[in-house]
């Protein structure tokens, strides 16, 4: 027979927590485990009852419902919440049966054998929260996610199986279901076992293959993660909207870099090209004044051309500022009317013949005296008297400034052509901005500052037109405007 001395011992050495009470409740025996978790001695719970270590987690009906089912001879397994003597909750696995006497037909007693799963169940706890905040966040990523199962044949990935995908793949696909649908089937023409050749070796977590493809009208972006074994994770990001921002940004950091350097270029203009004509009026002027006795009829008559001829540059030069002004403040706006294209350039041709005999440069107009347009009539004046002066500036002596017209389908294309000297294509790309657009003598040193062709380019814009260029050195140029017929 084992000695109690020796069944105490046993009771002790227990991993478990052992409690033996007689029939009313009354506490006989805790083992060392007892007291390891709950802080009481053996000494300090002897004679009392159980309820000590109530939490007031369970209610009244759970501990009659427990005392009913020991009473009746049974045992009663399930999970206790106690409190120990510092306040801590104690949650336990319990296993509680009564103790019979000898001859079975009577109740002496109660034995409680449980284990703290405190920890456990702490664990399993926090694992849920984790799963449920796992699953909000898949289910609510602003990125699609699939998570795939591979498929095999003789050793070699060729397609994945969806087994589950988040609502944002079906926003993104226009799909409400994936499961068991093949990767393949979304993708289209994605060659995947091509993707995972380039990939023998992958480790789980690893990046396996990163690339964007166009589905329809959006651009998406895939990323496909290892998840081990063959599970597989796929993220497909609809990057549309992030593309076509960065594409404005990029637009707008342009846009505003062709602003500084414009702004540049206008206070260059007016501390050079806007003072130096003034000290040449006000120097011939002064010439004028203190030679008026001593000079002859033609020195005088040399002296006024030079003072009209600087004066009408610097009034074209103040006009141009003028209107860039107006254009930078969003006061150019069209005024649409009809218009014959024919009388317009003649009226141009006219005001630039004085320029062009100078030169003895023949000016043509080679327009269809029948088109008519609608457009902004001084607008289309402006952009056309600036080609044409352009052409003269650069045109040798004897040469010759053409306006022709040309119509295909509903497009009207106005030609402006010179047999000057034309230009290189270094400097054709930015001709139409100050920025790029470097300006350069005329062929008898006329100065210029470029703000011409920048506006003529921004007028012509505002009446939903395009203004494009051919030349090539030594051979002459052509601007070609284009516009609607209405």
């Amino acid at each position: 027979m084992i000695k109690e001395q020796q069944l105490v011992k046993a009771l002790d050495n227990s991993e478990g927590i052992i409690v033996i009470t007689d029939s009313e409740g009354h506490i006989l025996f805790v083992n060392k485990t007892f007291e390891k978790i709950y802080g009481y001695t053996r000494d300090e719970v002897t004679g009392k009852r159980p309820s000590i270590l109530k939490s007031g987690f369970h209610s009244k009906a759970f501990y009659q419902d427990l005392w009913a089912t020991i009473s009746s001879g049974k045992s009663w397994n399930g999970d206790l919440i106690n409190r120990s003597r510092s306040g801590e909750l104690i949650v336990e696995k319990a296993s509680i049966s009564p103790i019979f006497s000898d001859d079975e037909d009577k109740i002496t007693g109660y034995v409680a054998v449980k284990h703290n799963i405190s920890e456990k169940k702490r664990l399993k706890e926090q694992l849920e929260a984790k799963e449920q905040l796992f699953e909000k966040l898949f289910e609510n990523s602003p990125v699609g996610i699939f998570v795939m199962e591979a498929l095999e044949s003789e050793n070699e990935i060729y397609d994945f199986q969806i087994k589950r995908a988040n609502l944002r793949s079906s926003v993104i696909f226009n799909r409400i279901s994936f499961i068991d649908c093949n990767l393949s089937f979304i993708l289209g023409n994605i060659n995947i076992r091509r993707i995972l050749q380039q990939h023998k070796t992958i480790q789980q977590g690893e990046l396996v293959f990163e690339w964007n493809s166009v589905l329809k009208d959006k651009i998406i972006e895939f990323k496909l993660f290892s998840l081990g074994t063959s599970q597989y994770c796929l993220l497909a990001s609809d990057i549309s909207s992030q593309l076509e921002m960065e594409r404005k940004l990029k637009k707008s950091e342009a846009h505003l870099r062709e602003l500084n350097e414009t702004k540049d270029k206008i206070f260059s203009i007016i501390a050079h090209d806007l003072r130096s004509p003034f000290q040449a009026i006000i120097g011939f002027a002064t010439l004028l004044n203190d030679g008026m006795g001593n000079s002859s009829i033609e020195e005088l008559k040399d002296m006024s051309a030079q003072i009209t001829d600087v004066s009408e540059k610097t009034y074209k030069l103040l006009d141009d500022l003028l209107t860039w002004s107006k254009s930078q403040l969003g006061q150019l706006s069209p005024v649409l009317v009809s218009l014959n294209l024919y009388e317009l350039v003649e009226k141009v041709m006219g005001q630039m013949s004085m320029l062009a005999n100078k030169k003895k440069i023949e000016l043509v107009n080679g327009i269809n005296k029948d088109i008519a347009l609608t457009l902004d009539k001084d607008m289309l004046e402006f952009v056309i008297r600036n080609l044409v002066h352009n052409g003269i500036k650069f045109t040798n002596i004897g040469g010759e400034v053409k306006c022709y017209s040309s119509i295909e389908d509903d497009n009207v294309f106005i030609h402006v052509k010179d047999t000057g000297i034309g230009i290189q294509q270094a400097k054709q790309k930015g001709i139409f901005s100050l920025s790029g657009n470097l300006s350069t003598n005329g062929t008898s040193e006329e100065a210029g500052t470029g703000l011409g062709l920048m506006l003529s380019r921004e007028m012509v814009e505002l009446n939903e037109g395009q203004i494009s260029l051919e030349s090539n050195p030594g051979e002459g140029s052509c601007f070609t405007l284009s516009f609607k017929r209405h």
